[in-house]
């Protein structure tokens, strides 16, 4: 019997085609792990700084960790460039509804 790994989608997308995760700039990081321990999509881990080991864990929009972030050390792509990916991720996939 053969078994199908079920395929992240965001809204009918595939998640592993739209690039929306955390970025960490090391520089800044003070290693607090206030990222680490508040994502609760375990989008990092932790190896004496944060590693971003699951990005497409990470939820389309979603900047918590960002938010959190007492030395903006993690940042997104931005929302501008969110919504022209979806315009053009829409087009790719014209099935989508939304």
């Amino acid at each position: 019997m053969s078994v199908r790994k079920a395929i992240a989608t965001y809204k009918g997308i595939p998640r592993d085609e739209i690039d929306w995760f955390p970025t960490v700039d090391l520089a800044k990081c003070s290693r607090c792990k206030i990222c680490t321990d508040n994502c609760p999509h375990n989008t990092y881990d932790w190896k004496d700084k944060p590693i971003v080991a699951r990005p497409y864990n990470c939820v389309v929009g979603c900047m918590g960790c960002a938010n959190n972030c007492p030395e903006d050390a993690i940042t997104f792509p931005t929302l501008v460039w969110l919504r022209d990916e979806l315009v053009r991720l829409r087009k790719k996939y014209p099935e989508v509804r939304l």
